[in-house]
């Protein structure tokens, strides 16, 4: 499946939200299986292409010729040790705040929790700083297109994907907290 000529969008590296959403709700509309003649099939396929083009990772996948996930991306490789660390600490408080069953446990937990929630929100600015710099590295490929490097395209996306992933795990954790 072609995304891009599923939704008849340009095949480019930077689509904006409105373009997609707006081709999306023209065509999904005319095939939502609850209308007269709705193709359910068409919709899925229809649903997916809009979840693959709004999703940079997986729409720079789309325009790359290399798999991909070969190379780390530099500043994933730094990161990664801290946000496997901070993964690991916020995991193992949570279930010490959970099984934590008197008054006194709990609060001798609260300072660790204080600092983790810290330490989380430190490191998710650090990621959005990050995926700042990728949109204005996506924006620069986009201004050049049709031009580009393969192995930048495919680094671009290992980039997105790599703090996609890091940023949903560390908001998972966030609204543990809250929970708590």
């Amino acid at each position: 499946m072609d995304p891009f000529a599923l939704l008849a969008l340009p095949k480019r590296p930077l689509l904006s939200e409105e373009e997609i959403g707006a081709t999306y709700r023209k065509l999904a509309g005319e095939s939502h299986p609850d209308q007269s003649g709705g193709d359910a099939a068409r919709f899925r396929e229809l649903s997916e292409a809009a979840a693959i083009l709004r999703d940079p990772s997986r729409r720079l996948r789309m325009l790359s010729i290399s798999p991909g996930g070969s190379l780390l991306p530099p500043e994933a490789a730094q990161l990664f040790p801290r946000i496997a660390t901070i993964l690991q600490q916020a995991d193992n408080l949570i279930e010490k705040q959970a099984t934590a069953f008197n008054a006194l446990a709990k609060a001798v937990l609260a300072a660790p929790l204080k600092n983790l929630r810290h330490d989380l929100e430190s490191t998710l600015h650090q990621l959005q700083e990050w995926r700042t710099s990728l949109d204005r590295e996506l924006t620069e490929i986009d201004l050049r297109w049709p031009e580009h490097d393969p192995d930048a395209i495919s680094l671009l996306a290992d980039s997105y994907a790599y703090a996609g992933r890091w940023e949903s795990q560390l908001r998972e954790r966030m609204l543990s907290l809250d929970c708590i």
